[in-house]
């Protein structure tokens, strides 16, 4: 079990009653802030913080009869596990009675006060409009227009969305062939939930994808760029009307070609990218958004 669970579950069990999951979403970010390792990443929304991963944790719990999510609240099954499994070590143990002697006698509002003053970005989805929160929506808003590049490699879907909102991203096209990933919150209809939860859009465009056959045929003797070069050679020039159809997306709103490895030398969505803007120079910006920065602007 992952440690985070084991957090996630001790905190359940503090409380008798069903947790609402706003309140579980504000009392971990919150617990977060004072950690140097966070158990969670969280992404903005109109009522605050909300972790992805959390809600794949407690889908998780409720498959195996730990806990019950209904009407946006979690019921904790004290007799369908066995306290040993999610118990905490001594220094976990301290720094989750500690948030919740800070914390859980706070209601709701202000829990999601002291979130957001300490870190604001947490609000730019919300109507709030205080000086902190809008000079972030305003730095966001400035990011240049253009055709954007991102890789999910080694990264929570939380952080992948915050890299995307922090670009001013406003529709993802996913260039896989097949949108299927061994973790399952980047498979197609997971991934969509998930980035409209961040207020983004999906669109699968596979067409642009590396043939799953040539990928293997070429892999089992070559190099990947060699991969690369068959890619540019025999898939791109068949790709013009996709490129077309990027270009109006710019034209639009920004835009990001996502895929699964975190360096755009070693993934096709790069040499996409370059043909698009080849093909159609009107995108005029094309950028990876992790060679920028790995953590955003440290999501303010």
């Amino acid at each position: 079990m992952l440690n985070r669970r084991k957090v996630l579950l001790s905190l359940l069990a503090q409380r008798e009653r069903p947790m609402p999951i706003t309140r579980a979403n504000l009392l971990l970010s919150l617990m977060n802030l004072d950690l140097e390792k966070p158990l969670y990443q969280f992404i903005p929304t109109a009522s605050g913080p909300a972790s992805i991963d959390l809600l794949h944790d407690l889908s998780a719990f409720e498959k195996a009869g730990e806990v019950t999510v209904s009407d946006e609240a979690i019921q904790f099954h004290e007799d369908a596990i066995d306290p040993l499994s999610y118990a905490l070590d001594e220094g976990e143990q301290d720094l989750l009675l500690e948030s919740l002697a800070r914390y859980g006698a706070k209601r709701e509002q202000a829990l999601l006060d002291e979130v957001i003053g300490r870190r604001p970005f947490f609000a730019i989805r919300s109507e709030r409009s205080d000086a902190a929160v809008e000079a972030i929506r305003e730095e966001i808003l400035s990011a240049p227009r253009g055709l954007y590049t991102l890789g999910y490699e080694g990264l929570s879907i939380d952080a992948f969305i915050n890299h995307l909102i922090a670009a001013n991203i406003q529709t993802v096209v996913d260039v896989r062939e097949f949108a299927f990933s061994r973790r399952s919150e980047f498979t197609k209809s997971n991934l969509e939930e998930a980035l409209a939860l961040g207020g983004i859009a999906y669109i699968g465009m596979g067409e642009v994808g590396i043939p799953t056959k040539a990928r293997k045929e070429i892999l089992e003797h070559k190099s990947k760029e060699e991969l690369l070069e068959y890619y540019e050679a025999e898939i791109l020039p068949a790709t013009g009307l996709y490129a077309k159809n990027i270009a109006a997306l710019v034209a639009q709103h920004n835009t990001a070609l996502i895929c699964h490895e975190e360096d755009p030398l070693l993934c096709h969505r790069s040499r996409f990218a370059a043909f698009a803007l080849m093909k159609e120079p009107s995108i005029s910006l094309v950028h990876d958004i992790r060679t920028k920065d790995t953590e955003g602007s440290g999501w303010w």
